[in-house]
C-alpha cells in the first residue's frame, strides 16, 4: 500500500513538472539594441535591432519590422542575417565607413551570444 501511494505522489510530481514546462515555454526570448550611434545613422531615423532566440530553433534579428533568420540556433550562424541587416541600414540612410560597419556588426553579434548564453542557463525545461 505504502508503495502504490509512494508511486501515486512520484507520478504527481511528474505531472506538475511536465505542466509548469510547457506553461513557461512562452516561446523566443530577445534582446534589443539602438544601432543609431554604432551605424552612424541620422537621428530622424529609429534604428533599433533586436536579436530573439529560443535556444531550439533558428534564431533571427529584427529590424524595421522584417525578420532576418540565420542558419542555426548559434550567434555564429547569422552571418547572412547580419549582412543583410546592414544592407537594410545603407538603405535607410546610414553611414558606409567599412570599418565602422564591421565594429557594429561584431556589436549585434555580441548582443546576440550573450543572449544566447542566458537562454541555455535559463532554460530549466530542456
Amino acid at each position: 500500500m505504502k508503495v502504490k501511494k509512494y508511486l501515486f505522489w512520484l507520478m504527481m510530481v511528474l505531472a506538475v513538472a511536465v505542466v509548469a514546462c510547457e506553461e513557461e515555454d512562452d516561446g523566443d526570448t530577445c534582446d534589443s539594441d539602438d544601432l543609431t550611434a554604432d551605424f552612424n545613422c541620422p537621428p530622424e531615423i529609429d534604428v533599433l535591432a533586436s536579436f530573439c532566440a529560443d535556444g531550439v530553433n533558428p534564431s533571427y534579428y529584427t529590424y524595421n519590422g522584417t525578420n532576418y533568420y540565420c542558419t542555426g540556433v548559434d550567434a555564429s550562424t547569422c552571418d547572412v542575417a547580419l549582412n543583410q541587416i546592414g544592407v537594410a541600414l545603407l538603405d535607410e540612410g546610414c553611414s558606409s565607413k567599412k570599418k565602422s560597419m564591421e565594429a557594429s556588426l561584431i556589436n549585434l553579434s555580441t548582443m546576440a551570444e550573450n543572449l544566447l548564453e542566458e537562454v541555455r542557463t535559463e532554460s530549466v525545461c530542456n
